[in-house]
């Protein structure tokens, strides 16, 4: 082909309507500015963006609910002083990187970012910088692409590092990392033991038809024409006309005259249009896309924005579910990285997520949860008041427990010996009683019948004298 031909063909296409624009590049602070023609941004170092999965709002807001969630859960070194009794320790080396894992970050954000990376790219990356004795002293995190696992033939496991400017002591192309310096969080890995898959390889189907859907909203709000409603009427209007009634409507209707009353006549009425079923449909393909990818992300919809079916009248039972169901799990898979990477052996000594923070939206129930809890003697009044923050009280160190509770196989006590019959205090002018020295008086004894009989016959016989 000849260069005028080639030059030929360029120009047709470009007249032909190659140039799909316009399109637009993001700056290193997040700034928009506008592509040109032939222009790919890379003179201008900005970054393209395309319709990645940190691109999808449902993608990412599953991603940031459950990042943020794990960056509330404080985290604590315990280990076992007695016997099935667990304390914080707070003078270890995984305290101090519990609270500062680095100079620059603190735990939220630190904990943010490298679950948010494990769950866009399916693995994250934190480098420990260790001390003469050993000891880490600072956690480094490491963009996912630029680290890979790598087995030696004796079986040891190694990490290629790309370059952290933040890292001491790294250098330019990268360099090889022991496994036991290296923080790796993953999830599912059907491809190698030693590399995670996101989830959102599972819901690729429904992340095209979301972006399918969002992309032709976007071209049609944008480009097609679709009025708000249409004016009828039965009578025949020469073009004049009509271009004149448009443009009394626009003028009463449109921009900065929205509001104005159109006066209609000649019978002309105005038809609005609403909502036909394709466009149903559309609303509910794309809240089903929705539903999916919270779906394997493991998120409950309420907690990603959509109260379509929410009541929102419990969010402690909310976050207990999802506790239960997805998030658990994933504070289960960093406490024992954490373990490996401390040497813990997760027995007598391990790492603990505190998830108290998300449960503490209800003051209600976490009040009668422990108020439960001091009189079925499981915290002390001063535990209880730790938990909410408050000062100690005097004698407060002391569990108590009701009067009824006793254990299995307790036998009731025998009952009292009973109690001497009580003596009224003598009164001015009654007779002395006996004391206990005298004998007391001998009491008549019963008659018998034939006596009562003669008594009272001889009672009659002296009535009947004393009569006469």
């Amino acid at each position: 082909m000849s260069l005028a031909r080639t030059i030929a063909t360029r120009a047709k296409g470009w007249l032909e309507g190659a140039w799909r624009g316009p399109f637009f590049g993001v700056g290193e602070l997040g700034g928009t500015y506008e592509l040109g023609s032939i222009e790919d941004g890379y003179q201008r170092n900005l970054d393209v963006r395309g319709y990645g999965v940190r691109n999808v709002p449902a993608a990412f807001a599953a991603v940031m609910a459950t990042a943020k969630a794990v960056s509330q859960c404080w985290p604590q070194h315990l280990r076992e002083g007695k016997p099935k009794q667990f304390s914080q320790v707070t003078t270890s080396p995984a305290f101090r990187i519990f609270r500062t894992p680095n100079a620059y970050e603190t735990w939220p954000v630190f904990a943010l970012n490298l679950v948010a990376s494990m769950l866009f790219d399916g693995n994250a990356y934190a480098v420990a910088v260790r001390d003469d004795r050993g000891a880490i002293l600072a956690l480094h995190r490491i963009p996912s692409g630029s680290a890979m696992p790598y087995v030696a033939e004796d079986g040891a496991i190694f990490y290629t590092v790309g370059a952290n400017q933040l890292l001491p002591g790294s250098a330019v192309e990268g360099y090889m990392v022991p496994a036991r310096d290296v923080l790796h969080l993953r999830q599912y890995c059907p491809r190698h033991p030693l590399l995670g898959e996101s989830a959102f390889v599972a819901s690729a189907l429904a992340l095209g038809v979301n972006v399918a859907l969002s992309r032709s909203q976007a071209v049609f709000f944008s480009r097609m024409s679709r009025p708000s409603g249409v004016l009828t009427t039965e009578q025949s209007l020469g073009k004049d006309q009509i271009t004149r009634l448009r443009e009394n409507w626009n003028a009463q209707t449109a921009l900065m005259m929205q509001g104005g009353v159109p006066i209609l006549g000649n019978g002309v009425k105005f038809s609005p249009m609403t909502i036909n079923s394709q466009d149903s449909e559309l609303i509910a393909a794309q809240r089903l896309s929705i539903e999916d990818i919270a779906r394997v992300c493991n998120v409950p919809l309420p907690v990603i924005g959509d109260l379509s079916h929410a009541t929102l009248t419990n969010v402690e039972a909310l976050i207990s579910f999802w506790l239960s169901t997805g998030l658990g799990s994933l504070l289960e898979l960093i406490e024992r990285e954490f373990d490996r990477l401390f040497g813990f052996d997760g027995v007598t000594e391990y790492s603990d997520l505190d998830v108290t923070a998300l449960l503490r939206t209800e003051l209600a129930q976490r009040i009668d949860a422990l108020t439960k809890g001091i009189q079925g003697g499981l915290y002390t009044p001063n535990e209880a008041r730790a938990r909410e923050g408050l000062h100690p009280v005097k004698d407060g160190d002391v569990p108590y427990v009701q009067q009824q509770m006793v254990a299995l196989g307790t036998k009731p006590p025998a009952p009292p010996p009973p109690a001497p019959p009580s003596v009224d205090p003598a009164k001015p002018g009654d007779p002395p009683e006996p004391k206990p020295s005298d004998p007391p008086e001998p009491k008549p004894k019963a008659l018998e019948h034939w006596q009562r009989v003669a008594i009272a016959d001889a009672a009659l016989a002296r009535g009947l004298e004393a009569a006469l």
